[in-house]
């Protein structure tokens, strides 16, 4: 499925973007965990000496890198995790003490692909290589009133919805082992997605779309891995191979619709929050507020006491020249030494959400490869109607907050 990626959670302090990242890692089986907090070169060699294979195919968990002093000190470390992604494997010099007070020049020697994950600030400064080989969460901070009203719920202890929640907790506890099912399924099982136009049209726009078709189409894979008890295995040329089919690419879409925005216009996933919290408010902002500056627009200042995102206000300077830099915001006027932004005619270019349509180009690629007999599956697939990942099952009791 291509080169393992790197995960960062972007947030506020306070935003929960740890617990975000605990949570997730809660849901993997931990031999395939590395926690490394603070590691430096020589902690790597020392894990080379044990095992050239020690962080092949594990999630490697940096913690929380929330200021500049944590990205300084990690530097190195993340660059050779990021050449051991790329190349899988790392054959490089380095000095070590001998004991005598001397230094000892040995190869540091890794192979494998390993994933690298980390929380930290909204506006630190990724260089373009980490930003083409990560995929970037970050949580909502629009959610007070459900906040709120879940706290206001779970602070009884022995109510229906703490209950709930702890029988949550608990079935969690099984999804570790369903994954070590998964990875013993898909030994000698392949998957192909033939919907994987699709992906090439969902990134037609990004900046990064050589790697990211990798990261998004091994996304979309292991959608289809989860559901295979629900797909056929097909026999092609002796090889058990299961087929990406519709529901699979409408629970892709629903997963990613936050962030699709974000993928087409390159723009940062808080930067596209801040554009829409801008779009959804500023005339009720200009209504309520009779300043002569906020009927031309709207200043970094004010918009960062009008928001509705809880962003610091470092974090709206970055994303407001981000939105400017992009096209989605101009400068109309100055307020002292401040521009005043308005929104722009710009938006994102549409993404074609016809899963159903295949022209006749994409027709002949798969006869061609495969067989007229994928294209005759996929004709039949069919769409389920509502179908989003973020649906529960009619036996799943909703949580009341929602």
């Amino acid at each position: 499925m291509g080169s393992p990626v790197s995960v960062i959670c972007l947030g506020e302090a306070s935003s929960g973007k740890s617990h975000i990242q605990e949570t997730a890692l809660k849901l993997i089986p931990k031999q395939y965990i590395v926690n490394e907090k603070k590691i430096t070169e020589a902690a790597l060699f020392n894990r080379a000496k044990k095992d050239e294979y020690f962080y092949d195919g594990k999630i490697v968990n940096y913690g929380d890198m929330g200021g500049i002093n944590d990205h300084d000190f990690m530097e190195e470390s993340k660059n050779l995790m990021k050449e051991l992604q790329s190349d899988g494997f790392l054959n490089k010099p380095l000095s070590i003490p001998d004991g005598e007070g001397g230094w000892d020049v040995r190869d540091l020697k890794l192979k494998g692909r390993p994933c690298l994950t980390y929380t930290t600030i909204p506006n630190h400064n990724f260089d373009e290589q980490e930003m083409s080989r990560s995929i970037f969460i970050t949580p909502r901070m629009d959610n007070k009133e459900i906040f709120n009203l879940r706290n206001t719920a779970l602070e009884f202890k022995h109510g229906k919805s703490y209950k709930i929640l702890k029988q949550y907790e608990s079935d969690a506890e099984l999804v570790p082992y369903m994954l070590l099912h998964l990875n013993e399924v898909f030994k000698d099982i392949v998957i192909i997605n033939p919907y994987v136009y699709f992906v090439i049209n969902f990134l037609k726009n990004s900046n990064f779309y050589k790697r990211d078709f990798d990261k998004f189409n091994g996304i979309l894979k292991t959608i289809t891995a989860l559901n295979y008890y629900n797909h056929e295995i097909h026999d092609i040329d002796g090889e058990r191979v299961i087929l990406t089919n519709i529901a699979d690419v409408q629970q892709f879409m629903s997963l990613l619709k936050p962030y699709r925005e974000s993928i087409s216009a390159n723009l940062a996933p808080k930067a596209v929050e801040v554009l829409n919290d801008i779009r959804n408010n500023i005339n009720d902002w200009m209504e309520q507020d009779d300043s002569e500056v906020l009927s031309l627009g709207i200043t970094t200042n004010q918009y960062f006491s009008l928001q509705n995102l809880g962003l610091s206000k470092d974090s709206v300077k970055k994303y407001i020249y981000e939105l400017a830099n992009k096209g989605f915001l101009q400068v109309t006027d100055q307020s002292g030494k401040s521009n005043v932004y308005d929104l722009t005619k710009s938006e994102v270019s549409y993404i074609n959400d016809d899963l159903k349509h295949i022209d006749d180009t994409v027709h002949q690629i798969i006869c061609r490869e495969v067989g007229e007999w994928v294209v005759d599956i996929m004709m039949e697939d069919k769409f389920v109607e509502n179908l989003s990942i973020m649906n529960f099952d009619d036996e799943v009791k909703k949580p009341p907050w929602l």
